[in-house]
This record gives C-alpha cells, sequence and structure tokens, in this order.
C-alpha cells in the first residue's frame, strides 16, 4: 500500500473521524468520547478496538482501497459498537461478540458480523445480498413478464408490465404473512454527487411503487477524496435488486427519449431538457398510481412493510425531511413528456449511457 499518496491517507483518516462523529451522534447518543483513529495495513483483519489506555480504532487500507465506502462505513460502526460496549456499559470480561454486543448491534441495524478476513467478509456480505434461489425463481418470472413488455403490441407491451407489478405485489404481501425474521439489506445505489429533482422523482417512484425504503445520504469516494449525496435503499434482497434496476432504467430512458424528443421537434440545445423530463417521470408516476387504484378494487392493498420500516429507522433515527422543487421552462414540453410518461413501459434491459452495453434485470 505504499503507492498511496500520503495526503489521500490523511484525507481517509479524517472522513473516518467524521463519520465516527455522525454514528455517535445518531446510534449512540453523543455517549463516546472520539478514539485515536488510524489505518491498519492487516491483510487479515478488517478493523480492531483496542480499549484500556490505548483506546485505539483501526480500519484496513486494503478493505478502504478495495471496496466501497459503505463497507468502510459498515466496520466501522462495528468497531464503534465494541467501543460503546467496553467505555459505555463497562462490560470488558464477556466475550468479545457477546450478547451485549450483539444486542447493540441490533438496536442500530449494525453488521455484527463486519470482522475477520477481510475477502471473507465481502463475499459473505455479497453473499448475504445476493438473492436466494427461491427468490430469483420471482425475478425470473419477473423477468419473463418484461421481456413480453417489448411487444410492438401497446397493449400487449402495458398488459405485461401491469403484470410483472402486481406479481411483485402479491409476493410482497405473501410476505407480510410471514412470521419469520426476513432479511432485509441497505445498497447504496448510482454515483455520489449532487442531488436534483430529476434523481429525487425517480427515487420517490422506487420507494413508493417497489417495496423499498429510500434515503438521500452523505456518500464518499474515496478515490477521488470526493463528497456528496448518494441513494441508499432498504428492503428484500430482491426488491433492492429490482429497484436498483428501475432507477437505472428510468435515468437512461429519460435522456434517450429526450434525445428522440429533440431530433422529433428538431430542438437545438438543452434549455428545456429538465421540463421533458419532469413530465416525462410525473407522468410514469402517474400511471403506476392510477394502477394502485385498480389494485384496491382487487384488494390487493400495499400499505408498507411495518419489518422494513423498523429496519430502515433504527438505520436513520434521526430523519430529517426534505423536499425537491422544480419549475417548468415550457409547458408543451412538459406536456409531451407526461404523455411519454404515461405510456413508458419497462422493458427487460436498456443500453446504458455512455456504453455499448444492456443492462439486464438477471
Amino acid at each position: 500500500m505504499t503507492d498511496i499518496d500520503n495526503l489521500l491517507k490523511t484525507a481517509w483518516v479524517r472522513q473516518l473521524k467524521t463519520d465516527w462523529k455522525t454514528a455517535n451522534f445518531h446510534y449512540f447518543k453523543d455517549s463516546m468520547r472520539l478514539p485515536n483513529l488510524e489505518l491498519s495495513y492487516a491483510e487479515d483483519v478488517l478493523g480492531t478496538w483496542k480499549g484500556g489506555y490505548y483506546r485505539r480504532l483501526s480500519i484496513s487500507i486494503i478493505l478502504i482501497n478495495n471496496y466501497k465506502w459503505e463497507c468502510v462505513q459498515e466496520v466501522l460502526y462495528h468497531e464503534m459498537a465494541h467501543q460503546y460496549v467496553e467505555e459505555i456499559l463497562e462490560i470488558r470480561d464477556s466475550l468479545p461478540h457477546g450478547e451485549a454486543f450483539k444486542r447493540v448491534c441490533q438496536e442500530n441495524s449494525i453488521d455484527s458480523t463486519a470482522t475477520g478476513d477481510i475477502h471473507s467478509w465481502v463475499e459473505k456480505r455479497n453473499n448475504t445480498s445476493s438473492v436466494s434461489s427461491e427468490n430469483h425463481k420471482i425475478l425470473d418470472k419477473v423477468h419473463k413478464l418484461l421481456a413480453l413488455a417489448q411487444s410492438p403490441n401497446e397493449y400487449e407491451a402495458q398488459n405485461a408490465m401491469t403484470k410483472a407489478h402486481e406479481f411483485l405485489l402479491k409476493h410482497n404481501l405473501s410476505l407480510l404473512d410471514m412470521q419469520t425474521e426476513w432479511n432485509y439489506i441497505y445498497k447504496q445505489i448510482g454515483e455520489v454527487g449532487r442531488r436534483n429533482p430529476i434523481k429525487s422523482i425517480i427515487s420517490s417512484i422506487i420507494s413508493k411503487f417497489f417495496f423499498v425504503e429510500a434515503i438521500w445520504t452523505f456518500g464518499y469516494d474515496q478515490h477521488e477524496n470526493r463528497s456528496g449525496q448518494i441513494l441508499e435503499i432498504y428492503g428484500t434482497p430482491e426488491n433492492i435488486e429490482m429497484a436498483e434496476y428501475i432507477y437505472d432504467y428510468l435515468q437512461n430512458i429519460s435522456e434517450l427519449l429526450w434525445a428522440e424528443h429533440k431530433r422529433r421537434e428538431k430542438i437545438n440545445g438543452n434549455k428545456h431538457r429538465r421540463t421533458f423530463i419532469y413530465g416525462l417521470l410525473d407522468g410514469f408516476y402517474n400511471k403506476l398510481d392510477s394502477r394502485f387504484t385498480e389494485n384496491q378494487s382487487k384488494e390487493l392493498v400495499w400499505m408498507g412493510d411495518p419489518r422494513l420500516k423498523q429496519f430502515y429507522r433504527r438505520r436513520n433515527p434521526r430523519i430529517a425531511r426534505s423536499a425537491s422543487r422544480y419549475s417548468r421552462s415550457c409547458q408543451d414540453t412538459y406536456d409531451s413528456g407526461m404523455t411519454h410518461g404515461k405510456n413508458l413501459v419497462i422493458h427487460k434491459g436498456i443500453h446504458e449511457k455512455g456504453s455499448g452495453g444492456v443492462k439486464f434485470l438477471n
């Protein structure tokens, strides 16, 4: 790790301190004192807490350099839970991952398994976040329906998408009837950057209609030493995968439809780009909302998942609500976007902006 710039390492430690202070406020009621934070060069340890007069919390520089910052934060919170058990609860004689530690992690939705070998934990975390074989059947069914949604027949395409969403709704309603403990996860999607009204509308769509909770939170790109906002979503693995797909799809299709609208209307520049996309997304939102009313007539009513909400609130105990505002620069352009949105159908794949590849659901 000698090839990493010392200024970058200093920035990482500074960011760890910021994240420690934020987590101490959110999860531990500002009850702890800042320890000595440092980078570890161990290849087989994610992080460590060494108490007593050392008061040292270490995070693996290999973890930071090779994985997303959300993984780094999870290990940081794990070690902070150790610090809390020792310094606040004053429990020092029990096993490192004893009952008190597990309780603290559970109360704050912190990963109690974020320990040990780096590669093993990341692989396990990815496997935990992956979709089980049973739930792959769910997504395969949705995948087939979305393939039918590519039909040139508008009625068949709309009907296929309606069936895909209704299938997901029935699946999630069946989960609520089960008493077993469900595996909820969270994932940061998109890129670190500025939140804008377009992204906000899309996040509202996936959180209302695709069975996840979503929040805009702090994001950090450790290789560019750049901070900003990033969308974090919560739900079951299959719903996370579907919501991420919809989020990417709507961003990509918005740009493609705007480019098509410009060519058709012979528009120069992008003056009304946002207005068109606002209309497109509003139209799609209204379309899904009207389907919600139709499902109510079929006694398929989604009122949310209280267990997911509990997981989400444990992770975000101090939620601040904010609204995004946007203005229309041209009513005709907005109306055109609305028309496209009302007719928009989610297909199984969409060419990603800036690449020749296709992103598929599975």
